[in-house]
């Protein structure tokens, strides 16, 4: 527990620590995408590979901007040439590779390289976020002819979730396994009446703190269904917010084609809602002397791993330190409003206490006592 505030203020002139720490742009894995099949010919194996490379990169390339901006502002953007893309990309891994004479197919992985896509949107004055958010928990129910299940089989729609989910990107996100705990938490009932504190257990088992309840109902004649999924983002930090998504299946399709494209539309929406709350205006930011009260060298270094990395911090400096507090100054882009949402993501709390901000993991109690002036 700290002393006073007093003592904090005369911190700076104790041990002084002249360490600057440049932190990385953000999470590797929003500039990573996995899954990238390419299938293509041409007259020799070599040449069909050289192809397959070049396209799978695109393909990546596109996924990844989808990723950080909104679709009104990409609408207009005319992609790169393919050796502009290439010059972007930091590394690609392939897997399950087949060859013949003239054919080449393989699943890649892309890396880009970060400060090379961000200047690449920032001179086409494309907006853009970066901070990932924490894990969101699906709750699939399924409706259609008057049955309702979540966990009872059949549910084609949970059975979707489990094989799509988004695991990267900016709203990572989690379905859940369906055992006799999870059946135990909550029911179908309970979800779609928003059981805050059912959903919060379920949510919390999985390691997430939001639960989103789609609620799929299904009608229709076989090979002409309507699917009007009913989503509630449920945050305990906020109240719920709601938004509908409805497909229909296409000619030769079937039905779990269409939940498909009912989930990715679901993922698309919830991103794009935590990128339009989230997105980064480098043109403005500032500077923040900021106290972190510790328990020790270790605690420090948790906290300092959990700040590494974050995308609205340029970088801090170590400006006193003992052993039972460290004096910060932060350089941030953005507003004060969403460094405190990129710490939050790392369960850290920014609060200010008259004129002094201090951080604090969530949960903690380290300011309880602050003696003001004392």
């Amino acid at each position: 527990m700290l002393t006073s505030l007093k003592n904090i203020k005369m911190l700076a002139g104790a041990v002084t620590v002249s360490a600057l720490m440049a932190f990385p742009a953000f999470a590797q894995d929003i500039f990573t995408v996995t899954g990238v099949h390419v299938d293509e010919s041409a007259e020799t194996a070599a040449a069909a590979r050289e192809k397959a490379l070049e396209i799978g990169q695109r393909k990546a390339f596109e996924e990844v901007i989808a990723r950080l901006t909104l679709p009104e502002d990409r609408a207009g953007l005319q992609m790169p040439a393919g050796s502009e893309i290439t010059n972007m990309v930091r590394d690609f891994g392939v897997s399950n590779e087949k060859t013949s004479s003239v054919r080449y197919i393989a699943d890649m992985t892309v890396r880009f390289k970060d400060d090379e896509l961000r200047r690449f949107l920032r001179f086409r004055d494309i907006s853009f976020a970066e901070l990932q958010s924490k894990p969101v928990m699906i709750v699939p129910v399924y409706r259609t002819s008057g049955y309702v299940t979540l966990w009872d089989d059949p549910n084609p729609w949970r059975d979707v979730w489990a094989r799509n989910v988004a695991t990267s990107g900016l709203v990572p996100i989690k379905a859940p396994i369906g055992d006799l705990t999870d059946i135990g938490t909550v029911s179908a009932e309970q979800a779609e009446n928003g059981s805050m504190e059912r959903l919060a257990a379920l949510a919390k088992r999985y390691g997430a703190d939001v639960a989103v309840v789609a609620s799929a109902d299904v009608s229709g004649a076989t090979g002409a269904e309507t699917v009007d999924v009913t989503v509630t983002r449920y945050d305990p930090n906020n109240g719920p917010q709601v938004f509908g998504v409805q497909e229909n299946t296409l000619p030769d399709e079937t039905l779990n084609e269409t939940l498909v494209r009912a989930a990715k539309a679901v993922q698309d929406q919830l991103a794009d809602g935590w990128k339009r709350a989230n997105l980064i205006n480098y043109s403005t930011g500032g500077s923040l002397m900021v106290f972190i009260p510790i328990t020790g060298l270790q605690d420090w270094a948790k906290i300092e791993d959990k700040l590494i990395g974050l995308p609205v911090v340029r970088n801090s400096r170590v400006v006193a330190m003992s052993r039972r507090e460290v004096q910060l100054s932060l350089d941030f882009v953005g507003s004060t409003s969403q460094l405190q949402t990129a710490l939050n993501q790392q369960n850290l709390n920014l609060t200010r206490m008259g004129e002094l901000w201090f951080i604090q993991p969530t949960g903690s109690d380290r300011l309880q006592g602050l003696s003001i002036g004392g």
